[in-house]
């Protein structure tokens, strides 16, 4: 807090020590009568004030309801005993925030930011012309938690204030207790409307007077309506706002703030509300003017009339006002000239209705509201108004219909707001309605909006306003042509669309789509999500709808027809060129149909991934919409032209339906091969999401139609996909069979490409079995061919699983290499889930290496991927490797953490290799952490694992680690049979684990024979 005029030249210094004596007497009593203590709190003197540090059991609800009450008590009571020297008038700011104690006293941050608060000129300015004597202040976090939740703080004396001291640039919001009528403005005050002569430029002339000699004439210079009692939010923006107006004043320019959006967003009560708040800094005039662009039955205000009821409401006869409009103009402008007056012009037409209205000189203020955007016209800032955010809308609808909401209804009351599209109009209609029904509940208004998804706009109206008629202005204004486009695109299954799909809906080319795009965005009927990409509001779409549903049906099912070709055959042209990659073993999408002109130009990869993940949502959302209404050849077209790309990217949940859906489709209409494709695809999916029965059950029924029908190309692929999901559940004899016969497929039918995949798929069981040396001969074998086609991603397959290889007989920098140059492959596509595969093979051999720092990132990395994914195996792959990492790092703790984790997952997933894998990893930990019997039994549940699913290596590290748990508890000869045991396996493997465990064997061998001489 801080003493206003503590320095003042007529205080003598007795009268100051009388100052601060009574500052900290006012203290101690207010705090007491508030229930506060001051004695708990630490006081920082400041000379003129004191900084006071409550602890955080004082509760910040009495700083906010009862603490201003008591100190303006206070302080009367000082004041009447006191002279006029000696009498205290305080400003004091409030702030909650981390204090940081020192030798010299405290900082922080929130300690800078009151100092800022209590500093700021328009705190300063407010006391000095309020004649209470308390001016509080206090942070927009702490208004925001504090003061508004708390009934008796009467949060509506509070008003935002910009706060620009030093480098601070925030908002406060101030208040004057024992004033709290007296705010207009933030920082300004009634009291302090008052003008001196350097408040005018010297060069602006005399005005003169055009007011009858013999009538007069009154002039009215307030004509703001009343501003809105339920104003909610708008922060931000109002804070921009007034931050501009104070800039423009001092830069001597006349400000021109246009206020721009939809029809219901709350262009005019924002512009009100700033207006009453900015009234102080125009004491001259302050004006509002209809200019009537979409109030309905009247058409938009000519300027020349403008102008007109301009002059007289300020007293000009009218007999003195001129006929043509630059006269008049001038006229208004000559009035203007010297004065501060601040006018509002609302619901614009165009920049050409606003320009003759704008004053000259300095001075002034102009806020201009608009539907739409008036680019032309020269303003010193634009605000394009959104609708509210959750808490604001919240507010607003709580606040008008006059209800309580209680926690539990929370997710209601977001339903309810959601379905009005956070449209302040809407909001405040619904909430009328609500409490215009005290029958109703919330319940009761959730579960009507849920029954109709057009109820909010059949339900909006009240008297002569609703959200339909204000749309609808919007609308009438439109030309016949753009009406026609409007309605058109609201048949979008998407979200969102650009022009090339606005064209196909609209059967128009695509300049004549993106003119129509920018009017519409420039009217706020669109809004535009990122360049050249625009969505509807949800009410302005379900408004659309209902004009649409004046087209015959006919033309509604040909314009959705035109759109669904369109996203069908501009997603096979991306396909083509992103299959040249990836999927090798999977079906193709059909060959590419007559392209629409309308369709965007692919030819580069970047083109086509880029493509893709931008339409990725409307491609979805037009594939529901095609299985919803029974068109099958949409639903596999669309299905086979994303499947690469969501096979890639994801999301695999909805792919698993969409390819279901395409199924089914191709089943419907007995189309055989398509149906096997998709289920295919199918299993190929429920294969990433780590769901392998399904996915073998998926496979198995593609494979039996592809035999069927004697499509050996299919049959392939399919084995090979079939191989992958058997090695996920440990079958690896039935995987070896398959990538087998679709080896000896491929070789028969000249297909390298599956040559190569089968090749590396059996190069895979080959490790598992223990069969190292076969292992990397059919890696590189698979290698020489894809080199040999060129194919990059094939090879980063190929040297991925060669790296794997490489590391298992200890060639640890050779996979290092490997998984790097695989890794940059799949970073370039944005595979994500071979990403994850290979940064955790990258780190396995970089903690086999010695460096477990950067296997913990790339574990890390590979983790954070699979989530973003859902590729729950490579989840249990990271978390597993990583343990191991972090144990060699000695953080056990984090280490048994994310053992845990994987155990968890694989135990789900039913994958025994990973299990046995795990608890390895686990037992090494415990045996580390001193704990040598625990880890002997994570080892032998190992052990049962690896030898139930035939996997050698699990099996060795098994054994090797009983043995080291055993040397511990004490038992040398059991020791040497298990590692003499794990040795014989690991020299079969030819595994990197073989000379360690013969060293070690080596070491022991002497010390046995000595005790067995000894006994």
């Amino acid at each position: 807090m801080d003493v206003e005029g503590y320095g003042n030249e007529h205080r003598t210094n007795q009268h100051r020590l009388a100052v601060r004596h009574g500052m900290y007497e006012i203290l101690q009593v207010a705090f007491g009568r508030a229930g506060l203590s001051l004695d708990k709190c630490q006081l920082d003197d400041c000379g003129d004030g004191v900084m006071v540090l409550a602890p955080p059991d004082q509760p910040k609800s009495l700083f906010a309801e009862a603490l201003p009450g008591q100190l303006v008590a206070a302080l009367r009571e000082h004041n009447g005993k006191h002279a006029e020297e000696a009498r205290i008038r305080l400003r004091v700011a409030l702030h909650a925030g981390e204090i940081y104690p020192d030798d010299h006293g405290f900082a922080g941050a929130a300690i800078n930011l009151t100092f800022r608060l209590i500093d700021s000129t328009p705190v300063r300015n407010a006391l000095a012309g309020s004649p209470g004597v308390l001016a509080m202040v206090v942070s927009s976090w702490f208004f925001e938690e504090v003061i508004r939740h708390c009934a008796g703080a009467h949060a509506g004396s509070y008003r935002p204030l910009p706060v620009e001291v030093k480098e601070t640039s925030t908002t406060g919001w101030i208040c004057l207790p024992d004033q709290p009528l007296a705010i207009e403005a933030p920082g300004r005050y009634l009291v302090t409307s008052r003008r001196t002569a350097e408040d005018h430029p010297r060069s602006i002339p005399e005005q003169r007077s055009y007011a009858s000699p013999t009538r007069g004439r009154t002039s009215i210079t307030w004509t703001l309506p009343r501003d809105t009692a339920s104003f909610t939010g708008r922060t931000e923006e109002l804070t921009r706002l007034i931050k501009a107006a104070r800039e423009e004043v001092g830069r001597q320019v006349v400000g021109i703030q246009a206020i721009d959006g939809m029809a219901g967003i709350g262009k005019t009560s924002f512009a009100t509300h700033a207006a009453h708040l900015m009234a102080g800094r125009f004491p001259d005039a302050q004006l509002f003017l209809r200019l009537h662009a979409h109030t309905p039955g009247q058409t938009p205000v000519k300027s020349t009339d403008a102008l007109a009821s301009l002059l007289t409401t300020v007293g000009v006869d009218a007999q003195h006002i001129p006929a043509d409009l630059d006269a008049r103009a001038a006229m208004w402008r000559d009035w203007v000239a010297g004065k501060r007056v601040l006018l509002v012009l609302d619901d614009a037409d165009s920049h050409r209705q606003v320009e003759p209205l704008l004053p000259a000189t300095p001075g002034c203020l102009v806020l201009v509201t608009s539907r739409r955007r008036l680019t032309a016209l020269d303003t010193t800032i634009t605000l394009s108004l959104d609708t509210l955010p959750t808490r604001e809308a919240t507010d607003l609808f709580t606040s008008l219909s006059q209800r309580e909401v209680p926690g539990p209804q929370a997710d209601l009351l977001a339903d309810v707001i959601g379905s009005c599209g956070h449209l302040p109009l809407a909001i405040s209609l619904l909430a009328g309605r609500l409490r215009d029904h005290p029958t109703w509940s919330l319940e009761d208004l959730a579960s009507n909006l849920h029954e109709s998804h057009d109820w909010v706009i059949r339900q909006t109206h009240s008297e002569e306003v609703a959200v339909t008629a204000a749309f609808h202005l919007s609308y009438c204004n439109l030309q016949a042509s753009r009406q026609r486009f409007f309605r058109y695109i609201s048949l979008h299954p998407g979200t969102e669309f650009e022009v090339h799909s606005a064209a196909a809906l609209a059967d128009i080319p695509i300049a004549d789509a993106r003119l129509h795009l920018d009017s519409l965005y420039n009217d706020h009927l669109l809004n535009e999500t990122a360049r050249e990409r625009y969505r509807m509001h949800d009410l302005v779409r379900e408004y659309s709808r209902t004009l649409v549903e004046d087209e015959t049906a006919d033309d509604r099912e040909q314009a959705v027809q035109r759109l669904l070709d369109h996203y069908k055959n501009t997603a096979a042209t991306a396909d083509r060129i992103i299959t040249a990659e990836l999927m090798r073993d999977a079906p193709r999408a059909e060959p590419l149909e007559a392209s629409s002109p309308a369709a965007p130009a692919l030819s580069t990869r970047d083109d086509a991934w880029k493509w893709m993940h931008t339409e990725s949502a409307n491609l979805l959302a037009c594939a529901r919409y095609a299985a919803a209404r029974s068109l099958p050849e949409q639903v596999i077209g669309l299905a086979a032209a994303t499947a690469a790309f969501l096979d890639t990217v994801g999301p695999w949940d909805q792919a698993v339906v969409l390819h279901s859906d395409a199924a089914a489709a191709a089943q419907g209409i007995g189309d055989s091969l398509h149906t096997a494709d998709a289920l295919h695809r199918v299993g190929r999916v429920r294969h990433r999401m780590a769901e392998y029965s399904a996915a073998i059950s998926a496979l198995s029924g593609a494979y039996e139609i592809y035999c069927g029908l004697d499509h050996k190309l299919g049959q392939v692929g399919t084995l090979i996909q079939l191989g992958r999901a058997w090695r996920q559940t440990d079958e690896y004899s039935q995987a070896a069979d398959a990538y087998l016969e679709a080896l000896s497929l491929s070789r028969a039918l000249g297909d390298r490409i599956d040559e190569a995949c089968a090749l590396n798929g059996l190069g895979i069981i080959r490790l598992v079995n223990g069969d190292y040396t076969a292992a990397i001969s059919e890696h590189s074998k698979a290698l020489d061919i894809y080199t040999t086609l060129g194919d990059h991603i094939g090879q980063a397959d190929a040297v991925n699983e060669l790296g794997v290889a490489k590391r298992m007989t200890g060639d640890y920098i050779s996979a290092i290499e490997l998984h790097e140059r695989a890794l940059d492959v799949y970073r370039s596509l944005g595979d994500g889930f071979h990403q994850a595969l290979t940064l955790n093979n990258l780190g396995t051999a970089l903690r086999a290496k010695g460096e477990p720092g950067k296997a913990i990132g790339a574990h890390r990395e590979a983790l954070d991927i699979a989530k973003n994914f859902g590729d729950r195996i490579g989840q249990a792959i990271a978390l597993s490797e990583l343990g191991a990492a972090q144990a060699m790092t000695k953080n056990f703790s984090a280490a048994m953490a994310s053992h845990d984790r994987a155990l968890a997952l694989y135990r789900t997933l039913g994958q025994h290799l990973g299990v046995a894998e795990t608890l390895n990893h686990k037992g090494t930990l415990l045996l580390a952490s001193g704990r040598p019997t625990e880890a002997k039994a994570q080892h032998q549940m190992a052990l049962r694992e690896a030898r139930t699913i035939n996997t050698p290596i699990e099996e060795a590290r098994a054994l090797a680690g009983i043995g080291r748990c055993v040397a511990v508890l004490g038992d040398p000869a059991l020791t040497l049979d298990h590692f003499h045991e794990a040795l014989a396996i690991y020299e079969r493997l030819g595994a990197a684990e073989r000379f360690a465990i013969a060293e070690t064997i080596a070491d022991l061998a002497p010390a046995q024979r000595n005790s067995s001489l000894a006994d």
